[in-house]
């Protein structure tokens, strides 16, 4: 481990704070190797001092780690995984004569692995449009444990082939299937105020800005789109969503589309208003705007890390990949992340309430369609 640190020395790091702003302090304390617990995700104690911000998890034979999302997002840490992974194979005496395009620990760091992505790409631009609010799953949370998590595995060839025949991608295919799922727990609930029946279903689907973006940054440099569905207008089949989903992802990822949501991120950081004002302020403010507006512009978050590759002889040694989402915020109540790797497509549920009405219906369209799913465990 003290190797792969070394070669990612950007994320030897703790969180300080100054006057105005938060700020990252080189630390070069290795990350906490911890044993596997019950509950994943758990907080990082970032305002103790030396605090690293990410870590090393182990249970068996499996390995993960976690990472605070201000040093990097789901693409930087796979990044670091395949590293942790190639070092350690390698220091057990396996040899890997092609490592393709793992990072490999001795070679030289690159001044672009540092760069602020946003900033670099930044132009001021109009803002996006205004969003009305998002319906939410109407489910009681959870008291303790108030995360569990719902592992599947899926066959990823047969998902691929229907996803190919409807001409949709993957993750067009199952932002789709969320979002008919979204609809029929919606149009199944009681009587609805007018304040709920003014609202829309909408999909979080963040986006890795380095395909977009001709940057090699290893810091968090990802964004979303939000596909949505206007229940509004009444009740939509399933290739009426497909459709729509194909298109709005299609726009929305679009790189002038996406270059707006970018801009309105940046813009707020620039106003004099802000730099100026007291980092306490700054943190009640952010909070309060938060939890009034931003955690209400979605339903739910969809993150597809894609297919992931390995050299041929780590596949051997490495039997699948999963990447689990962040617990998810009171009003969104649920995430779902997916990879696939070796004709597995790893799904997991972040699911903080006490039903789990909405994966059995993603799971159900699913196999109904004739994809193989398997239900690897519920914590």
């Amino acid at each position: 481990m003290a190797i792969t640190a070394q070669r990612f020395p950007y994320f030897s790091v703790s969180l300080r704070s100054g006057i105005f702003w938060h700020f990252l302090e080189f630390n070069d304390q290795l990350p906490r190797i911890h044993v596997e617990e019950e509950i994943p995700c758990t907080a990082f104690a970032v305002n103790r001092k030396n605090e690293p911000l990410y870590r090393v998890i182990l249970k068996g034979k499996r390995i993960s780690v976690e990472f605070i999302h201000i040093l990097t997002d789901g693409a930087g840490a796979l990044e670091y995984l395949k590293t942790l992974l190639y070092t350690y194979l390698t220091l057990s005496g396996r040899q890997i004569s092609s490592p393709g395009e793992i990072i490999l620990p001795e070679s030289p760091v690159s001044e672009e692995e540092y760069e602020d992505g946003y900033n670099k790409f930044f132009q001021k631009l109009p803002p996006p449009a205004k969003l009305v609010k998002a319906w939410h799953l109407p489910y009681k949370r959870n008291s303790r444990p108030k995360l569990r998590v719902v592992h599947a595995e899926a066959n990823a060839s047969q998902i691929l082939e229907i996803s190919r025949k409807l001409k949709v991608s993957v993750t067009e295919y199952f932002v789709s299937v969320y979002f008919f799922s979204l609809q029929k727990i919606f149009a199944s609930g009681k009587e609805k105020s007018k304040s709920e029946k003014r609202k829309v279903l909408r999909i979080e689907v963040p986006v890795n800005m380095r395909k977009i973006f001709p940057s090699r940054t290893m810091r968090n440099f990802s964004l979303f789109v939000l596909p949505e569905i206007d229940v509004r207008l009444g009740t939509y089949t399933f290739e009426e969503i497909l459709n729509s989903v194909h298109h709005q992802l299609q726009i929305s990822a679009d790189v002038k589309q996406i270059s707006r949501f970018l801009s309105s991120n940046v813009s707020s950081e620039k106003l004099l208003i802000v730099r100026l004002m007291p980092l306490i302020i700054k943190k009640m403010v952010i909070a309060s705007v938060y939890r009034g507006l931003a955690s209400k512009r979605w339903t739910g978050i969809v993150t597809n890390l894609g297919l992931i590759t390995l050299p041929a002889e780590m596949k051997d040694m490495v039997d699948s990949l999963e990447i689990i989402p962040p617990p998810p915020n009171p009003n969104v109540k649920v995430n779902c992340g997916m990879v696939s790797y070796n004709d597995k497509l790893r799904i997991c549920f972040s699911n903080i309430t006490e039903s789990h009405e909405l994966e059995r219906l993603i799971f159900k369209h699913l196999t109904d369609a004739g994809i193989h799913v398997k239900i690897l465990n519920n914590d």
